[in-house]
C-alpha cells in the first residue's frame, strides 16, 4: 500500500480521521497509520494505491516536477482481504 503525499492539494483533514480507521479495521500497523496521519494534513492532498510488487521509484516517476513522498507499507495476503472489503462497503454505502 502506497500514499503519494504531494506538498499541495486539497484539504482532506475529515476523510484522514476516517482513513485512519478503515486502516486500523483492516489490520494495519499504528506505525503506518502515525506516519500516514503526520503527513496527511490540511493543505495537503494524498494519492492512495494498492499494488502488487510495486518498484517505488517507478511509481514516483510518474509524478514528475512534484515534491513528492511516498509512504508505503507491505500488507499481508490477509491485510489486503480485509482492507479491500472495507473499501467495497464504503462504496457501496456512497453509490447506494
Amino acid at each position: 500500500m502506497i500514499f503519494f503525499v504531494p506538498l499541495l492539494g486539497a484539504a482532506i483533514g475529515a476523510a484522514t480521521g476516517a482513513l485512519a480507521g478503515a486502516l486500523t479495521d483492516a489490520g494495519i500497523d499504528d506505525d503506518f497509520i502515525n506516519r500516514s496521519r503526520d503527513k496527511i494534513v490540511p493543505g495537503t492532498s494524498a494519492l492512495f494505491l494498492l499494488s502488487d510488487n510495486a518498484v517505488l521509484d517507478k511509481i514516483k516517476e510518474h509524478f514528475p516536477g512534484g515534491h513528492a513522498e511516498l509512504i508505503h507499507t507491505n500488507l499481508s495476503n490477509e491485510q489486503e482481504a480485509a482492507l479491500r472489503h472495507v473499501f467495497e462497503d464504503t462504496e457501496e454505502k456512497v453509490t447506494s
